[in-house]
């Protein structure tokens, strides 16, 4: 691609300030509060590293160091809330960003402004920003990794120094999450390739060798605890459960099912189509000879292209075939690949052109940042303030000791809003609870939107509900809380 610059450097860097200021923004009133089981759990556990309790265990999420560690780091300089909670992911997004941003310096200002602005309005970098999941973190580890390959090849950087943060980088988000490895075809695939055109060569022996050493380090340590080298991976295999989310349990019409047209849905349902579709052209346009990668920025299509294939086949498990879930979390870290392809083809179009010069753009504009926008409104949707308004209200607050029947994610999340300090309150959860263990004086704390229909939560707590009543008791509201509920079990009145 030819260099140009479309914009004065003062008003590209005008735009990269005003756009992660917007990115700040977005993630601080989007926030909706801890709103998943990962979210409790990850944190609970960064809180076990800063106690110095922490212990690797048969949980697979133990393991995930690369992503708890910055969290404990983080929490124990700036505090434990909603919002340090998901600072790692911020930061990683905020990177993310800038390296789109350096991008665009070198080879052309669309670049990093398409992709950046196209990042600040996706749905998912947004969700998985505000919460504490692995990602975003992961999505950089990749992301870095590629854009050091890219720097190479296209000979304008140190490649020592770039093979080592490219090592660093996957061994990263490969501690922050097994599941990294569906990009390991498209390494394969970069690595054989240079080699038959003999190049880059310095750069991969740095890299595969650091890359094997990090493995075996990592192996030997699990070897050295647990007696198992490949300890993690059997770990999680092991734990594998099946779910309505899972395929290897399913018959062969369901694994059918999933291994064609089940991920195209997905793509539309989990509002995966923006950064997708976008980058759609540039996918379909490759050529035979762009695969040679002789042309640096067709890198970033190539990578899309394999990371697709791998993802769509490759198994979770190494023990059977077990495909991943059509859940487009778990292949979110593809997007700022995706819009890197998109950014490179688009920025070169003649419609690209026409639409820049005219006032479409603007149209453009305020149609994506629809997203962010729906994405603020509905942070309060889960009434994440007012439940902890309410616990440290009536619980934490409260020196007596009390019952408190709750949905699971409450039961189980619950030390969050204590400050991880023990109490002598006992949470239970309602789909676990022995009905006869309920007592006069028990609380029944509801908070609709949390209500799992997995679990069977609403029905559950519709038979708790009449359990209460044939024992001739009731629900005796308390407190005046609008969209939180709060009943004690009190006798009938006379």
């Amino acid at each position: 691609m030819s260099f140009k610059k479309y914009i004065t450097p003062k008003a590209y860097r005008t735009a990269q300030l005003a756009l992660n200021l917007a990115f700040i923004l977005i993630w601080y009133f989007a926030n909706d509060g801890l709103a998943f089981w990962d979210d409790y759990t990850y944190l609970n556990f960064a809180n076990q590293i800063n106690d110095g309790t922490f212990e690797i265990t048969t949980n697979h999420f133990t393991s995930r160091i690369g992503l708890l560690y910055p969290v404990a780091w983080l929490t124990d300089v700036f505090g434990v809330n909603q919002y340090t909670a998901a600072l790692y992911p911020l930061l990683c997004g905020l990177i993310i960003m800038n390296l789109f941003f350096w991008i665009g310096e070198r080879y052309g200002h669309w670049l990093g402004l398409i992709a950046g602005f196209l990042l600040l309005v996706d749905y998912h970098t947004i969700t998985f920003t505000t919460h504490l999941f692995p990602e975003v973190p992961v999505a950089l580890g990749i992301f870095g990794a590629l854009f050091c390959y890219d720097i190479v090849n296209r000979r304008e950087g140190d490649y020592r120094l770039l093979a080592l943060l490219c090592a660093t980088l996957i061994y990263g988000a490969f501690i922050i999450k097994t599941s990294m490895f569906i990009v390991g075809p498209l390494f394969v695939f970069l690595v054989v390739n240079d080699f038959l055109r003999r190049r880059n060569k310095g750069f991969w022996y740095i890299t595969v060798s650091l890359l094997i050493f990090f493995f075996l380090i990592h192996g030997f340590w699990y070897k050295e605890m647990f007696g198992d080298f490949f300890y993690r991976f059997n770990n999680i295999s092991d734990n594998h459960e099946p779910t309505v989310k899972t395929f290897f349990d399913k018959d062969s019409t369901q694994l059918i099912k999933r291994l064609t047209y089940l991920p195209f849905l997905a793509f539309i349902r989990g509002g995966f189509f923006i950064p997708l579709g976008f980058a759609l052209p540039a996918l379909f346009s490759i050529k035979r000879s762009d695969w040679n990668l002789d042309k640096p920025e067709r890198l970033w299509s190539v990578a899309a292209i394999l990371i697709l294939i791998s993802w769509w086949f490759i198994s979770t498990n190494w023990k059977y075939y077990s495909p991943m879930p059509v859940e487009t979390r778990h292949i979110m870290f593809i997007i700022p690949t995706l819009l890197m392809a998109g950014a490179h083809y688009w920025s070169e179009n003649n419609l690209f052109q026409k639409v820049i010069n005219g006032n479409l753009k603007w149209v453009v504009v305020a149609a994506l940042l629809i997203i962010p926008a729906y994405k603020i409104v509905k942070s309060n949707d889960r009434n994440f303030s007012e439940l902890s308004e309410l616990i440290k209200t009536e619980f934490v607050d409260n020196n007596e000791a009390q019952n408190i029947i709750a949905d699971g994610l409450v039961s189980y999340g619950h030390p969050y809003f204590y400050d991880f300090e023990v109490k002598d309150d006992t949470y239970m959860w309602w789909v676990e609870l022995d009905f006869d263990q309920i007592a006069l004086g028990d609380y029944l704390l509801v908070n609709p939107p949390f209500l799992n229909d997995r679990y069977e939560e609403p029905g559950f707590l519709n038979l708790l509900r009449n359990s209460i009543a044939t024992k001739g008791w009731f629900l005796k509201q308390v407190g005046d809380y609008d969209a939180v509920e709060l009943y004690q079990i009190a006798p009938q009145e006379e």
